[in-house]
């Protein structure tokens, strides 16, 4: 996946389907508690990761989405998560699209 160290990737429905292969996998090997995630800075990369998966998830399971809240509580934990504004704009995007894949009853 193209992603540069301060950038964001270009696609947010391809980086949404690299979330949800990292999930599968996990639940295929059984495997309980939480990812690790890593880049070269822990925060910024990493910061995206796990927003993205945080706010899919409660996407999914509570019909909330809340981007804002989720990196700002991120941040109490470790600093910067979400480094630049193109990747919390790119948090933005990635959701977006990821709503634009459901058709109008809900179904994916």
């Amino acid at each position: 996946m193209d992603w540069p160290e301060q950038g964001s990737p270009k696609s947010g429905e391809l980086f949404v389907e690299f979330i949800g292969q990292v999930h599968k996998t996990k639940e295929q090997f059984g495997v309980d508690g939480p990812i690790t995630v890593h880049c070269s800075t822990g925060a910024g990369r990493t910061g995206v990761f796990v927003a993205l998966s945080i706010v899919l998830e409660r996407m999914r399971y509570e019909n909330v989405v809340d981007i804002f809240t989720t990196v700002k509580l991120m941040r109490t934990q470790r600093q910067n998560m979400v480094q630049s504004e193109d990747q919390y704009h790119f948090c933005y995007q990635a959701a977006l699209e990821y709503l634009g894949s459901f058709d109008m009853y809900g179904v994916q």
